[in-house]
């Protein structure tokens, strides 16, 4: 399931909303057939392409519905992500996409309690992708909501192509090649591993693990983890 949160306050008008809708384009273009998605316009307040997840051959008349949109209003961050999680299955593996240029402004604006609601709203099985358009987002908010729940952020600078990011963006972020991530590190006694919870690993991209540890010493080291719904261990060392 995909899941595109799409600002459409006034700061995203003009070249940034039309590169913002071609973006979305490609990610609905780029759907499976298996695959189900929404799209979430926000601003001061909500609107839905369609009341739930929907089948991926209703890509055109999303299409028409990102046509449609215009930029106006505030920025209510907080209001958009707790009203798209509440539609996630908890039965399938789901991707939000999250694509903003600026700081909350109305509803909840306070960052620690976005992040609180957002953990407290989000099912295990959703992983979200935060992408900051511009200079003016809070990379905290962002960058913190996608490592808590096993994603990545992304930024794009002003004279950069949304469009071209974003789509580059989603055509790593869909291709899992390992998701639910574990690894025990055997009879070494290690602490402070970050990042944790540990992300999926996508498509050309690499997992860089750090952590504390008390005494060396030769060990086994487990990496666990799913790939299309079944499990996959792989055992380094001795």
């Amino acid at each position: 399931d995909v899941i595109l949160v799409l600002d459409v306050s006034g700061s995203m008008r003009g070249t940034k909303i039309e590169q913002a809708k071609e973006a979305l384009n490609f990610v609905l273009d780029n759907l499976n057939d298996e695959d189900r998605f929404n799209i979430v316009a926000f601003s001061t307040s909500t609107r839905f392409y369609a009341r739930d997840l929907v089948a991926a051959d209703e890509r055109g008349e999303a299409r028409d519905f990102v046509a449609r949109l215009e930029a106006n209003g505030s920025t209510d961050i907080n209001r958009a992500l707790l009203e798209a999680l509440a539609m996630v299955d908890t039965e399938r593996t789901t991707i939000l996409v999250f694509l903003t240029d600026g700081l909350p402004t109305v509803g909840e604006v306070e960052v620690e309690r976005i992040i609180d609601n957002v953990g407290d709203a989000a099912p295990e099985n959703v992983r979200i992708f935060p992408f900051g358009l511009g200079y003016d987002v809070n990379t905290i908010l962002l960058d913190t909501i996608a490592r808590n729940h096993r994603g990545a952020s992304g930024y794009v600078r002003p004279e950069e192509a949304i469009d071209e990011k974003v789509s580059a963006f989603y055509a790593k972020v869909s291709t899992p090649l390992l998701s639910d991530l574990e690894i025990d590190l055997g009879r070494i006694d290690v602490s402070d591993i970050y990042p944790y919870p540990l992300p999926d690993l996508f498509a050309g991209t690499q997992l860089v693990v750090v952590g504390r540890y008390r005494d060396g010493g030769d060990t086994s080291i487990t990496l666990q983890g799913e790939v299309n719904g079944q499990s996959q261990v792989f055992e380094y060392g001795d």
